[in-house]
């Protein structure tokens, strides 16, 4: 239903009097009647929906008042050449031609021609000392994150994806080690488990989310041993290429852990990487061990140690660090240029809106290898108890005697492995005071309940010396 100005005030009375939940809607001098909520917006996202098209990857053209919400929508917008002045105001692209020949000319110009419509739109990771905001562009170089192990590059990695995921852009990340499982969390991201034989089915599921849903997608690989996560990791990646030709999505792939997906001498995975992709993240401790040709995709380079840019990579000499070594909760951000050399800047990393509890699933019910396991043997070699995790580690030490629990405790055996095997400095710190204590069955339960509150509900301490459960 529709009418011209000036008679919007009488439609406006009628809808009052009949107590209708219509709304009218400008079209330059036509006056337009629709139920509540329903727009050219709501029209597009329907129709997004359905061809499981992401909205930044849709072009917008239009000419009047209803079009300024349906173009904040789309991911690029065009105001042909008739367009109402505040129209024109917001968009990335006035043409010259107005109405249908201005789409036209666009087509022409742009789409034909090969030019990339898209806003130059960033997401902001940090900030500098002086409060400028570190931003990384949607659509820029691909980046390398990398520092040591528990220098917070995964922190800094699990910002970026929560941001692209709350400003609607479509994310893709592989997770060998479970790192990333509190963005469920977050709305708008599906974290799922690949267990072993699952990947052709995941890899349907995935398909399926970021073709039809727009969501993006974890897919954690932690339970999986390495050569199985590089198979799935194979399967993931050639289902996502085929949907970045097809949709445009996801816009960002996210690879943690990439020296164990694409190691120095090949792997099923890199025959799958598609090198001539745009927004590619790498994430890794050891980017000395990643394939040289994976390496060299990325342009950008943020780092949360010192050593992994000036010793393991040799992107940049000390002298070239501002402020020297970095502390905790920072990082640096290098910008890899031909001359006159990489750009440096450092700055402290935005907080994460969700929690990230490092390798959980790895060390909680994973399986370390052999190496990394902790003995129970007791003062005389009598017993020879494996704990491949600390789910594992946390049942024995429920059940073994006090004389093989004391002898671990005082030699500083069980601090000694949550710092080196488990890698987690502030849970050993925890139980290396627990250490000094006189009374076996009370560091028992401490350290057994200073387990359980990290890595709840996988370890629940029990026993108190008289078996009674506390």
């Amino acid at each position: 239903m529709s009418t011209v100005v000036p008679h919007e005030s009488a439609v406006l009375r009628a809808i009052h009097d009949l107590g209708l939940e219509l709304q009218i809607i400008f079209n330059r001098e036509s006056v337009m009647v629709l139920p509540a909520a329903v727009s050219k917006q709501s029209g597009l996202e329907e129709v997004l929906r359905r061809l499981g098209v992401p909205a930044h990857n849709a072009i917008g053209f239009g000419d009047a008042e209803n079009d300024h919400a349906f173009l904040r929508l789309a991911g690029f917008a065009v105001a042909v050449g008739n367009a109402v002045p505040s129209l024109a105001a917001e968009a990335d692209v006035v043409t010259r031609a107005a109405n249908g020949a201005g789409v036209r000319e666009f087509v022409e110009q742009w789409l034909l021609a090969g030019r990339e419509p898209f806003r130059p739109r960033t997401i902001a990771v940090g900030a500098a000392a002086d409060g400028t905001p570190v931003a990384l562009p949607v659509r820029g170089p691909n980046l390398l994150v990398t520092g040591a192990s528990g220098s917070g590059k995964s922190t800094l990695a699990g910002v970026f994806v929560e941001r692209l995921v709350r400003e609607k852009y479509v994310v893709c990340l592989l997770d060998p080690e479970g790192d990333y499982r509190p963005l469920a969390e977050q709305e708008g991201i599906v974290v799922l488990a690949s267990e072993p034989g699952t990947e052709a089915t995941r890899a349907e599921e995935i398909g399926h989310l970021l073709r039809h849903r727009c969501t993006s997608v974890a897919i954690d690989l932690s339970s999986l041993d390495r050569s199985e996560r590089v198979r799935a990791a194979a399967r993931f990646l050639h289902a996502v290429q085929r949907l970045r030709a097809e949709t445009g999505a996801p816009h960002w792939v996210l690879i943690d852990e990439a020296h164990h997906l694409f190691p120095r001498g090949g792997s099923v995975a890199e025959s799958m990487f598609d090198f001539e992709w745009q927004g590619v993240c790498l994430v890794t401790s050891d980017p000395d061990e990643v394939a040289p040709a994976v390496l060299g995709v990325a342009e950008r380079v943020l780092a949360t140690s010192v050593p992994a840019v000036t010793e393991r990579l040799r992107l940049v000499s000390r002298d070239a660090i501002p402020g020297g070594d970095l502390q905790a909760g920072e990082a640096l951000d290098i910008v890899l240029t031909d001359r006159p050399g990489p750009r440096v800047r450092r700055f402290r990393v935005a907080e994460r809106e969700t929690s990230h509890r490092r390798h959980v699933r790895k060390y909680a019910t994973g399986r370390l290898p052999p190496e990394s396991s902790f003995r129970f043997r007791g003062p005389d070699d009598r017993v020879n108890l494996v704990a491949h995790n600390l789910e594992t580690f946390s049942m024995l030490a429920e059940g073994v005697d006090d004389a093989t629990w004391l002898h671990h405790l005082e030699r500083g055996d069980v601090s000694r492995w949550l710092r080196e095997a488990i890698k987690d400095d502030e849970l050993a710190d925890e139980v290396q005071a627990l250490e000094r204590g006189g009374d076996p069955a009370a560091a028992r339960r401490a350290v057994l309940q200073a387990i359980a509150r990290r890595y709840t509900p996988l370890a629940r301490p029990q026993r108190d010396g008289g078996g009674d459960e506390r």
